[in-house]
């Protein structure tokens, strides 16, 4: 049977096999011997323990099309970089270098700026043709206002693994708890003071957010 780790903890993978839950896997020793570690967001094949305990064992790691080291993870779609209009401004210099390394990685990056209900029309139109001829899609989302979640967001994640990147505070785990529709994340207000978000996200895991769309 095979399915995606979505967390690692001390040894245990927690396998998602799509139609039938989240299994607590131990990987087998051969994979030891092999030198293979397995990352989230590896497809695996897994033997069944229990199926009523969920239990299982990792049989074997399949071909990654890649891994990323920070955060530790493979197989990745896409990355949705995620920056804020304002508060905090955004930093485009840390922005190029995350469009540069997912290309390192060859991996496709989608821009999206958030909290567009803090600026004019005339500032969204500025920021999108600074990156109108990088190659990468360019969006404006509100998480306060739900613009631009359903609509944008939801098509471009459905059936991939994405991996959220961008600095603190710029609505990461606010836009993750709108694709969830439930908080599962604890969200920090910006600092006043530095005009920096408190980090938040603290554990390496790709979220299921229904059928084979996974978010991290």
């Amino acid at each position: 049977m095979n399915g995606k780790i979505i967390k690692g903890i001390a040894g245990f993978y927690y396998v998602h096999v799509i139609g039938r839950g989240v299994y607590e896997c131990k990987a087998k020793g051969i994979l030891r011997n092999r030198k293979i570690k397995p990352l989230v967001g590896d497809n695996v094949d897994i033997d069944i323990l229990d199926d009523e305990k969920f239990l299982g064992n990792i049989n074997d790691v399949l071909p990654r099309k890649n891994s990323l080291i920070r955060p530790a993870v493979a197989n990745v779609d896409q990355a949705l970089v995620v920056f804020a209009v304002h508060r905090p401004a955004p930093n485009y210099n840390l922005l190029d270098r995350f469009i540069v390394m997912m290309e390192k990685h060859d991996i496709e990056t989608v821009i999206c700026f958030s909290k567009k209900d803090l600026a004019k029309d005339s500032q969204l139109a500025q920021m999108a043709d600074i990156y109108a001829g990088c190659g990468c899609r360019v969006h404006f989302i509100s998480t306060v206002n739900k613009e631009g979640i359903d609509d944008i967001i939801r098509p471009i994640i459905a059936g991939k693994t994405t991996v959220f990147a961008g600095p603190s505070g710029v609505g990461k785990s606010s836009l993750t708890n709108e694709l969830l529709s439930q908080s599962r994340m604890e969200t920090g207000a910006v600092s006043e003071k530095i005009g920096r978000g408190r980090h938040t996200t603290r554990h390496s895991e790709i979220i299921n957010i229904g059928g084979d769309t996974y978010i991290m």
